[in-house]
């Protein structure tokens, strides 16, 4: 399948920065000391199941979809190197939009 910026089979394009976590704003402010990272972990499946689930839902742009679950991490403790694995219960929350040019109502 060629790529839909060149059209070409086998063409790449340039490389560019890619982040794991995602980015948000926490609390009311929106300056650079609101900004916070989520774990991908929780957001993973919303994404990859992106297209399912808008042609086994007939559902249309704007939509929400959310999930909840575990997630664990490994921590090491500092005293007597011990391994543990902490366990929290997350939620994730996607709202899709269309975008500002062809639906700014939903971006005020």
């Amino acid at each position: 399948t060629p790529p839909p910026a060149t059209g070409k089979p086998g063409s790449l394009t340039e490389p560019r920065d890619f982040n794991l976590m995602f980015e948000t704003k926490v609390g009311a402010m929106s300056d650079a000391s609101a900004v916070a990272y989520l774990r991908p972990e929780t957001a993973q499946g919303i994404f990859t199941n992106f297209k399912n689930v808008i042609t086994t839902t007939r559902v249309k742009v704007p939509f929400g979809i959310a999930q909840i679950g575990k997630a664990f991490r490994n921590e090491i403790t500092p005293r007597n190197f011990i391994f543990r694995s902490r366990e929290f219960e997350q939620m994730e929350l996607e709202y899709f939009v269309k975008p500002p040019a062809e639906d700014a109502e939903w971006q005020e």
